[in-house]
């Protein structure tokens, strides 16, 4: 049985660093209970200054997607800010979210590339009974989400979705497009398991 510990720190942010404030500190640990399916669980952890609810993935048989963005063409709706998430398919309701603008400037560098606050994420790259039923095999995949909500009531929302099939490794891209904005999504593909026989 295989055991990983999460340290939480979360602070709110003063207009200077001495105005930071302590809002959470805590490390959770989660052990593995051998399950061969993926799935998603929730736990309520409480701290000295607060209490979390805490949402965890386990996802076997995964591969680590690096995603990174850059617009190639147009420009982001004026008006509107950016949401972009990402999530494996086969997982209902874990959906990370890389990047939540505050206004309608999307943060990118001089290069065009968007500035994410989050890229990595785990992706199932096979069901384990899959390797048994072929024929009904459908790769598990992943899904990069992009959504422009408007800064005024968050209406009138305009969203775009591309989908990758998971890989061991090498690189994938698609574009994205929301309005007249269009941004290339790469993806880097890696292992993460140091079991070869994980991926077979």
């Amino acid at each position: 049985m295989q055991s990983a510990d999460v340290e939480v720190d979360l602070k709110v942010k003063g207009t200077i660093e001495s105005e930071d404030r302590d809002l959470s500190f805590l490390v959770v640990s989660h052990k593995n209970d051998g399950s061969s399916s993926s799935y998603v669980f929730d736990r309520v952890e409480t701290s000295k200054l607060s209490t979390l609810e805490l949402t965890f993935g386990h996802i076997v048989n995964s591969v680590e997607a690096t995603i990174s963005m850059q617009v190639v063409r147009g420009s982001w709706p004026h008006g509107f800010r950016g949401v972009f998430t990402a999530c494996t398919t086969d997982i209902d309701g874990l959906e990370v979210l890389m990047m939540s603008s505050r206004d309608d400037e999307l943060p990118v560098d001089d290069e065009g590339e968007v500035k994410l606050s989050h890229r990595v994420v785990s992706v199932e790259f096979s069901r384990p009974m899959a390797r048994h039923k072929k024929a009904n095999h459908k790769k598990p995949k992943l899904k990069v989400s992009g959504q422009a909500l408007h800064t005024e009531g968050e209406k009138d929302a305009l969203k775009d979705d591309v989908v990758f099939t998971s890989k061991k490794t090498g690189r994938s891209q698609q574009m994205l497009r929301i309005g007249s904005c269009e941004m290339k999504v790469m993806v880097a593909w890696s292992l993460l398991s140091t079991f070869k026989c994980t991926y077979e």
